[in-house]
């Protein structure tokens, strides 16, 4: 993604800008999906200056920090058997050949678009509402509003009272999608591709519980009571915090990253306390462990890039085809343990990537239409 200054981005959040900034930022949103998507997530992260008590200032430096300082990551060397996967706007290596078995060279790939903003809200009365990238108010059966800004489902306006406490909703994003949401006492969840969190409408002033499948960024909100996520067989018990919880039923291990503040993971009877650059995983066997990580890695995913870093072939395209909405197969499994390095954007289309990626001897791609099989050479 190509750099704007970013005082314009600001001023135009500001409603600010002059004439000529106009023109250049129009120019840059005019000149890739990737740049409107991006300004679109940047727009709604910055909605959260509407709630009381935020600092917005300290949220677009934050943004700001995050999106660009934390993009480091260098190509690696490469050793025996090992794929460096290029970035997607240019910088780096591109080794891993892919090939279509239906394409004659020189002809592009189909479109294989990246996911969008899509959900069904799914309510304990048994309402089930497809949700999309629009602006709009969901009434519930008490004349209650639910306010949906774009990819945003906000319960901030819910009244806190008998009826709203008593109900659950579960926010369900399929494959392909990703989704936010905002509870009623201003903690925001950003959820993943193949994903469920189930609520309540507003919380009781007591301890705010959750439960969570699949993957999700969590902003706590500091309100004084603890806030509790169930996830498979962990349990994470916060106050304030952000960190990512991962919880796909097929990947046999649940992770919590940390990335401020403190939480407590529990699992069975054993328990840790995390702090910030630390990462708790619960594996096949029950074991619950913690080690020291680059958070990154792991959150990176929010804010529209995959990074990875000396992962198996066959968990990164499980990952990606998540998003893409694509279904992976082998021919055989010698090639699902090669190590990959790298990043892609989110946003690019998958096919724009395949035609950018080159040789390497080990391993190539048989695309039909949304199906990828993966062929040892």
């Amino acid at each position: 993604m190509r750099r704007i200054d970013w005082t314009i981005l600001r001023r135009s959040l500001r409603d600010e800008l002059g004439e000529e900034d106009e023109k250049i930022l129009s120019s840059w949103l005019d000149e890739a999906e990737e740049h409107r998507e991006f300004y679109r997530k940047m727009r709604d992260f910055f909605s959260g200056g509407e709630k009381e008590g935020v600092d917005v200032e300290r949220n677009f430096r934050r943004f700001e920090r995050r999106t660009f300082h934390k993009r480091r990551l260098a190509a690696r060397r490469l050793w025996s058997r090992v794929a460096v996967l290029a970035v997607a706007c240019g910088a780096g290596l591109a080794l891993l050949r892919l090939q279509n078995e239906r394409r004659e060279a020189g002809t592009p790939l189909a479109p294989l678009s990246p996911g969008k903003a899509m959900a069904v809200l799914h309510t304990d009365e048994g309402r089930h509402v497809a949700l999309g990238g629009e602006r709009r108010l969901i009434l519930l059966s008490d004349s209650a509003g639910i306010r949906q800004n774009n990819d945003t489902l906000n319960y901030a306006g819910v009244k806190a009272d008998g009826r709203t406490r008593a109900r659950t909703h579960t926010l369900e994003v399929p494959r392909g999608g990703e989704f936010c949401t905002l509870l009623s006492d201003s903690t925001t969840v950003y959820l993943n591709s193949e994903s469920k969190l189930t609520y309540p409408v507003t919380f009781d002033g007591g301890e705010r519980r959750v439960r969570l499948e699949g993957e999700a960024y969590f902003d706590v909100a500091r309100t004084g009571q603890p806030f509790v996520i169930e996830a498979g067989k962990m349990s994470i018990r916060v106050l304030g915090t952000r960190f990512n919880a991962r919880a796909y039923a097929d990947e046999g291990k649940i992770a919590t990253t940390l990335e401020e503040g403190l939480v407590s993971v529990s699992a069975g009877d054993t328990s840790l306390l995390l702090e910030p650059g630390e990462q708790a995983v619960l594996d096949e066997k029950g074991a619950l462990t913690k080690r020291r990580v680059d958070t990154y890695l792991f959150t990176a995913w929010r804010e529209g890039v995959f990074v990875f870093k000396d992962e198996r072939l066959e968990d990164v395209l499980n990952t990606v085809a998540r998003w893409y909405n694509l279904h992976v197969f082998y021919q055989n499994g010698a090639s699902r343990d090669t190590r990959i390095n790298g990043n892609i954007s989110r946003y690019s289309d998958f096919s724009v990537l395949l035609e950018k990626l080159e040789k390497l001897e080990l391993v190539r791609f048989k695309i039909r239409g949304r199906t990828i099989t993966v062929i040892d050479e």
